[in-house]
């Protein structure tokens, strides 16, 4: 069953496009690794999903629901949650106090208090320290179990892995099936291309704001893959471009 719907997506900032005709589909229990290079689109497309960006053309529907139009806040309501680049925690917040803010969904789905401290150990340890007083990587698990409180209906996750250690990361990733099992369709923003496409049944390339890629993640070519991620034939990459393995 599909539980979300995008068709023909242009958004941008002012004067300035972003995306230009962005069509993807994503089913109930999916994960679905949204890839590409820096600039490529892959937030803009986030924040129009979750409501902070307004798109200018196009149809997103969720659920069998039109909510091309429909607020932020009402999206956050009817399930979609957004994982942020940059953690975006409320600081002088305690780390309860920041899983708690979505607690109008809790009690809705799998995700209680009880069996985010299970999930991530070290969220439970720290429950009553302040937010800006965490690593960066557990400010991450703060983050995800914060979107995971609202029993989301979608989970959008952009690049979690950013800035933290091999190890933290690692930890995440070893997690992430529990995520999956619970049933939660999943977009995941990743520049990691190994990692991105071991977690997810499928995987969209993004190349300056349109799809240039979508297949099956398990018979996903390499030579294709780069030649659409950098919008050139495959082959060695610049030495600045490399594709992360």
């Amino acid at each position: 069953m599909t539980t979300l719907t995008v068709r023909d997506l242009d958004a941008g900032y002012q004067d300035f496009q972003a995306l230009f005709g962005v069509s993807l589909d994503l089913a109930e229990g999916e994960t679905v690794a949204l890839i590409g290079a820096n600039g490529a689109g892959k937030t803009t497309l986030l924040m129009t999903l979750a409501g902070a960006l307004r798109p200018w053309r196009g149809t997103i529907v969720m659920g069998g629901e039109d909510i091309t139009a429909d607020p932020d806040h009402q999206r956050a309501r009817s399930g979609m949650v957004l994982v942020p680049e940059g953690r975006r925690l409320f600081a002088s917040l305690t780390v309860e106090e920041n899983i708690l803010v979505p607690s109008t969904r809790r009690g809705a789905g799998p995700w209680t208090l009880e069996a985010l401290y299970d999930l991530f150990p070290i969220v439970a340890a720290r429950r009553s320290h302040r937010a800006a007083a965490l690593s960066g990587g557990e400010q991450q698990a703060v983050a995800i179990a914060r979107a995971l409180a609202a029993n989301p209906q979608i989970l959008l996750m952009d690049e979690v892995s950013l800035g933290l250690a091999p190890a933290v990361v690692d930890d995440f990733y070893g997690l992430l099936p529990r995520i999956q099992a619970s049933g939660v369709p999943i977009l995941l923003v990743e520049q990691d291309i190994d990692r991105a496409l071991a977690a997810s049944s499928r995987a969209v390339c993004l190349l300056e704001g349109r799809v240039a890629l979508a297949a099956e993640s398990a018979t996903l070519d390499r030579d294709e893959l780069v030649s659409a991620y950098f919008g050139s034939p495959s082959g060695p990459a610049a030495p600045d471009q490399e594709v992360r393995a």
